[in-house]
């Protein structure tokens, strides 16, 4: 019985409350749209994207998602640089998370 009460207490220790739930998607929309804003004022990055959507293989994409028109580009392109900015920010989100309980779960 005394091993049932240790696991509970383990279990409950690890739960995640609904504030840090809260934060952590404010911290990755807030990322995401940052990272966002990069691609479309710094001009590095822009040319870049710009250079992504010349290469073969991103044409070969318009041809794979029957995009003929401009307004189907520019959704496409568009599509493309949200869903790598939110992988990029989660990706920075979860390096973060690990850096903080590394360098917390040290000074117990």
């Amino acid at each position: 019985m005394a091993q049932t009460d240790k696991r509970r207490v383990h279990v409950a220790a690890k739960e995640v409350t609904v504030l840090s739930t809260l934060g952590r998607t404010a911290c990755l929309v807030g990322l995401t749209i940052v990272f966002m804003v990069f691609v479309r004022f710094c001009p590095p990055i822009s040319h870049a994207v710009q250079w992504v959507a010349g290469t073969a293989p991103w044409q070969r994409l318009y041809d794979l998602f029957h995009v003929n028109g401009a307004l189907g580009r520019e959704q496409l392109m568009l599509s493309a640089i949200v869903i790598f900015c939110f992988a990029l920010a989660l990706s920075v989100q979860l390096a973060g998370l690990w850096l903080w309980r590394r360098l917390f779960s040290k000074a117990q």
